[in-house]
C-alpha cells in the first residue's frame, strides 16, 4: 500500500499516542488519521495541535482504518480488542507488557498485529522503536510500518523475545540519560555555573555525543579515546567513573529493568 493512501486509527491519545500520531501526521497529514480516546479533553488537544480530527465512538476507528495504533494502557487492551474482532488491517500494539499472543486471544488467530517498542524522545520526532510482527504480518505490512513509525524517530525489527530488553535499555533508558544529565549539570553549578548555562552545557554535550556515535556508529570506547589526551582532565574524570564501577551500575540497573519487564509480561 502507497503510504500516502494509507489511512490510521488512534486509539489512545496519551502521551505516547499523541506523540506518535502527531509525528506520522507531519509525514503523510493530519486528514489521513483518526482518533479515539475516552478523555475528550485528550482529543481535543491533540486536534488543536496537529488538526487530527477524532471519533465519537470507537467503532468508528476499524471502519476507517488500515492500520491501528493501539496506545491504550495494558489494563484496557482486552476491551479495546473486543472492538477488533471483525478487523482486517494491520494492529500496531504499543502497549507495554502486552504480548502478541495475548491480543491474538481476543481479536483472533487470523489477524495481523506487530508489537511495538517506542520511547519518549519519540515527542521530539528523535525516538527510538523497536518493533516484532507476527506470523500473519508480510513484508509489505512490515515495510508499512516502519515507513510510518520512521516519521517519529528510528525503527528496528527484533524478534518478539528480544522485547524486554529493548524496554529495559531504550524503552526505560531515556530516564536513564536525563539522570545523568542532571548530575552533570548539579557538578557544573557546583563549580560555579548557573542552573541554566549547566543544564545547557550538559544537555547539549549528551545530544551532540549521541549525534555524532550515531552519525559514525564506530566503537564508542574508541570514539571516547578521542577525547583523553595523556594526563589531561579527561582521563582523571574516567578513572573515577570506572573506579566507581559506574560501567557496572549502568549494565546492573539495564538488567533489573529487563527483569522486571519479563515479571510484567508474564504476568498478562
Amino acid at each position: 500500500m502507497d503510504i500516502q493512501q494509507v489511512k490510521v486509527g488512534l486509539i489512545g491519545a496519551g502521551n505516547m499516542g499523541s506523540a506518535l500520531a502527531a509525528g506520522i501526521a507531519a509525514g503523510i497529514g493530519s486528514d489521513r488519521i483518526l482518533s479515539f480516546d475516552t478523555d475528550r479533553a485528550r482529543l481535543t488537544a491533540l486536534q488543536r495541535e496537529t488538526g487530527i480530527p477524532y471519533a465519537e465512538f470507537i467503532e468508528e476507528v476499524p471502519e476507517y482504518s488500515d492500520v491501528i495504533l493501539l496506545c491504550v494502557k495494558p489494563d484496557v487492551i482486552p476491551l479495546v480488542c473486543e472492538k477488533l474482532t471483525e478487523y482486517s488491517g494491520i494492529i500496531l500494539s504499543a502497549a507495554a507488557g502486552i504480548k502478541i499472543e495475548s491480543i491474538k486471544r481476543v481479536v483472533g488467530r487470523d489477524k495481523k498485529i506487530i508489537r511495538s517498542m517506542p520511547n519518549t524522545p519519540c515527542m521530539a520526532g528523535a525516538g527510538m522503536i523497536a518493533i516484532s510482527p507476527d506470523d500473519n504480518s508480510d513484508p509489505d505490512d512490515v515495510m508499512l510500518v516502519k515507513e510510518l513509525l520512521g516519521f517519529t524517530g528510528l525503527v528496528l525489527q527484533m524478534p518478539e523475545k528480544m522485547i524486554n530488553s529493548v524496554t529495559a535499555v531504550s524503552g526505560s533508558g531515556p530516564a536513564y540519560v536525563f539522570t545523568f544529565i542532571q548530575a552533570m549539570a548539579d557538578a557544573a553549578v557546583k563549580l560555579g555555573i548557573n542552573r541554566q548555562d549547566a543544564l545547557i552545557l550538559a544537555g547539549q554535550t549528551v545530544f551532540g555525543s549521541a549525534k555524532m556515535f550515531l552519525d559514525k556508529i564506530e566503537n564508542p570506547i574508541k570514539m571516547r579515546d578521542n577525547v583523553i589526551s595523556p594526563a589531561g582532565t579527561t582521563i582523571e574524570a574516567i578513572h573515577i567513573l570506572e573506579k566507581e564501577g559506574f560501567s557496572g551500575i549502568i549494565i546492573d540497573a539495564i538488567e533489573a529493568a529487563a527483569k522486571k519487564a519479563r515479571e510484567l509480561d508474564s504476568s498478562k
